[in-house]
């Protein structure tokens, strides 16, 4: 059988600002932006997919009551008309119901804000990751950058769960992070846990049509540069994360499979060096 290769548009959705000494350890008090990724994947046979939908103006109403008002004030977000992303996705010829699938890498607000306009779309996630969010009460999720106003009222309805796909050895250049799913049965697009930051994050990889592997890592990593130098973030921002040692397990895998020569192409979700890597967010 031969694998299916996809097209591929990485696409900014706004940004948020912090001071990039709570990022990383080392990093400077200067505030800096992190960008909200997202990819646009197009199957031939399966068509239209999203991985995540960084911010809309929904992440704005979900915050406008106390206590969520918090999270806005503690990550300032920005989101220039041009960057919603059911514009950005207008201006390639797709509609917001030509999404046929989006992949949720976790259920912070950031990465899932937007799933309120793909109202025909499939939602693939992580089943401990469901469950995880679930059980969480009002202020527990708030603690952990979960909004549960974010969630489409048919949630339940359009789940499928990646642990539900066939379980299958990863590629030699991801090796080092064990085993991931085949979430359509044809190696096209393969989900791989990478817990930690949150109980069942995800990230996908597959096969741009010049062979090329992309491994979108979420926040596994905040940027290739921290990734490189081996600076994990800080205790302070380590607070939301769900477990710390799955996090460094996580990470450490990660650099195993970045050093790899002329290995996957790591993009981290809120990495400028990633954005910039892929001019701009072009088609490739």
């Amino acid at each position: 059988m031969i694998t299916p290769r996809l097209q591929f548009h990485w696409l900014k959705a706004g940004h948020c600002n912090h001071p990039e000494c709570v990022a990383m350890r080392g990093g400077r008090w200067q505030s800096v932006m992190f960008p909200a990724l997202c990819g646009l994947l197009i199957h031939p046979t399966r068509g239209n997919i999203l991985f995540d939908t960084g911010y809309s103006n929904h992440f704005l109403q979900a915050t406008q009551p106390f206590p969520e008002r918090l999270y806005r004030w503690t990550t300032p977000m920005t989101l220039a008309p041009e960057e919603v992303l059911t514009q950005q996705l207008a201006q390639l010829g797709i509609q917001s119901t030509d999404i046929n699938y989006v992949v949720i890498s976790h259920v912070h607000g950031d990465h899932i804000a937007g799933l309120r306009d793909f109202p025909y779309a499939k939602l693939i996630i992580s089943r401990v990751e469901y469950d995880s969010a679930s059980s969480m009460s009002r202020l527990g999720g708030l603690m952990h950058g979960f909004l549960s106003a974010l969630l489409p009222p048919d949630f339940a309805e359009r789940v499928i769960f990646v642990e539900d796909s066939v379980s299958l050895n990863l590629p030699a250049e991801l090796a080092a992070l064990g085993t991931g799913f085949d979430i359509f049965g044809d190696r096209s697009l393969i989900a791989i846990p990478l817990p930690g930051h949150s109980k069942g994050q995800i990230g996908v990889s597959f096969k741009r049509h010049d062979d090329r592997r992309i491994f979108l890592v979420a926040d596994a990593c905040w940027s290739m540069g921290a990734l490189k130098n081996n600076q994990l973030p800080t205790w302070f921002a380590s607070r939301i994360f769900s477990n710390v040692r799955q996090y460094q397990q996580s990470f450490l895998g990660l650099r195993k499979v970045s050093t790899i020569a002329d290995g996957a192409v790591l993009l981290p979700s809120h990495c400028q060096q990633s954005w910039e890597y892929l001019n701009g967010g072009q088609q490739t």
